[in-house]
């Protein structure tokens, strides 16, 4: 059953970083600059209301598909100590509610223990739903690319729209609109790479210049493996595909051993235990031995303590 909130937040608490950090210009502008900051479009008949958090329930077209475990659980904490500073936006479905924007608030706010959550109910139909997660998705850069092609791909399909259409829904170039779709023609086995951000999407899309799916598996290990930029994976595409048309083999470095990969993996696992973080090694010349170490960090406050550590 849903009232009217008496209030999403105090005034003398911190504002959720994560949460907020991309619409923290129009605080002081109130509910519009908020919702215009989201990329939903600004409805002046939009009132807060709380919902039961259990009658809400996620959108099963929703583009973003992978939500990090340990952000969620970032943001649950930050929920339990600040309140859900941003209301959701909720479709009236028959039975209960179903989201159009701010699931990850929602599954946060249910680890926090949280029972009623701030929210906007909005009548839209099950096109504009779909157009508005991916809008606000867009905005606030949360889908990988894969999920971007796929939602892209779904509305075009699903509620027959033209890709015209569709730029100007989301407003963006036709050819950004024709260039995200085509990553869903690329080798299935690569897909799980560029939802990690080990090949993005420049890279994927360097890849696509090869129709054969074994050739595109063979060229993508071989980018990975050398850490190439998407420009030097360019070139090397090009060279691979002119090598193939003339009979030739292009020259590639030696595949790493197998016992040599095992030794990385576990100097990797050992950093990460030591330094509390994900660490990633990337052999790009096995002859000398040489490489790199990456390490990643969460914000800024990670890094000091990373700073700190290895100093």
């Amino acid at each position: 059953m849903a009232r009217t909130a008496k209030t999403t937040s105090n005034s003398n608490k911190k504002t959720p970083l994560r949460e907020t950090a991309k619409s923290s210009k129009g605080l002081g502008k109130g509910l519009s600059a908020l919702l215009s900051a989201e990329g939903i479009p600004e409805n002046k008949t939009d009132s807060v209301i709380e919902l039961k958090i259990n009658d809400i329930s996620p959108n099963t077209d929703q583009p973003r598909k992978d939500f990090d475990e340990e952000k969620l659980n970032e943001l649950a904490a930050s929920i339990k100590e600040n309140g859900v500073i941003q209301p959701i936006i909720v479709q009236k479905r028959d039975k209960g509610y179903r989201i159009v924007a701010g699931e990850r608030r929602w599954r946060a706010s249910r680890l926090a223990g949280l029972k009623v959550i701030p929210a906007i109910v909005r009548d839209l139909t099950d096109q504009e739903t779909m157009e508005q997660a991916l809008i606000e998705n867009l905005q606030r850069e949360d889908l990988n690319p894969i999920e971007e092609a796929l939602a892209m791909q779904a509305l075009l399909k699903t509620h027959k729209l033209t890709q015209e259409q569709l730029a100007k829904k989301l407003g963006k170039p036709r050819a950004t609109i024709a260039n995200t779709i085509r990553l869903t023609n690329i080798n299935e086995s690569l897909i799980d790479f560029i939802r990690s951000g080990e090949l993005s999407a420049g890279h994927a899309k360097a890849i696509l210049a090869l129709k054969d799916e074994e050739d595109q598996r063979r060229v993508a290990d071989v980018i990975m493996t050398r850490d190439m930029s998407v420009r030097q994976a360019e070139e090397y595409i090009k060279k691979y595909i002119w090598a193939k048309e003339n009979n030739s083999e292009p020259k590639e470095k030696k595949e790493i051993d197998p016992q040599v990969k095992l030794s990385i993996k576990e100097v990797e696992t050992r950093l990460k235990k030591s330094l509390g973080s994900r660490v990633k090694i990337k052999v790009t010349d096995q002859e000398t031995g040489k490489g790199k170490i990456v390490i990643d960090y969460k914000n800024n406050e990670d890094l000091d303590r990373l700073i700190e550590l290895l100093g």
